[in-house]
């Protein structure tokens, strides 16, 4: 998924060089927009037990846009911070215990993006970039055999979005990530213009 976020981003920057695009850069700065997305992830845990559990998450992203005039002055390039949250379980038999168990995670991760810019069509705001930060899990049972588990670990991934304008300070806005903690997301945003 990484290489494939990796070819979108080339692929973008190759485009955007060669055709020039009629369309005004949506996020131009200094903008700040702030994300407040829903997320779907799932664990990513090497026990087996806690590996197929679904977890729904919340997602901020807050991203200041500060370089303007990149790729024929239709992109840009943002710089900013994010935060999510998710909780997620799942019941299955245990064939050892011979009993119905309860998996359960509770995550949160925390750190700082950046995010290459360009408008394609008015209204319109595509973007890719990197995160890097910190991710906690934390993973229990409901059984007094099945020991719980913590880790915190560092975190980084790569992203894809749109964020489409219905004036000068509200949108809304869909990501894919490479991420497990949150590979979908979709939100509003609320956009600061000075």
């Amino acid at each position: 998924m990484k290489k494939f976020l990796l070819t979108i981003v080339a692929a973008l920057m190759m485009i955007g060089a060669a055709v020039e695009s009629n369309a005004q850069n949506e996020f131009y700065p200094p903008t700040i927009g702030l994300n407040f997305g829903l997320g779907c992830g799932t664990v990513n845990h090497s026990v087996n037990h806690w590996n197929n559990i679904f977890v729904p998450t919340f997602e901020f992203a807050g991203d200041y846009s500060f370089l303007p005039n990149v790729i024929n002055a239709n992109g840009s390039v943002s710089g900013g911070i994010y935060f999510g949250i998710g909780k997620g379980s799942r019941t299955e038999y245990n064939s050892n215990l011979k009993s119905d168990v309860k998996y359960s995670d509770a995550c949160w991760r925390f750190g700082t993006r950046g995010a290459l810019h360009y408008t394609w069509v008015r209204y319109l705001d595509t973007y890719a970039g990197i995160a890097f930060g910190v991710k906690h899990q934390s993973f229990s049972a409901n059984h007094s055999e099945i020991s719980d588990k913590k880790e915190t670990e560092f975190d980084s991934y790569g992203f894809a979005g749109a964020r489409y304008k219905f004036n000068h300070n509200v949108a809304v806005f869909s990501e894919l990530a490479t991420s497990h903690f949150a590979w979908f997301q979709i939100g509003v945003s609320v956009l600061l213009n000075n």
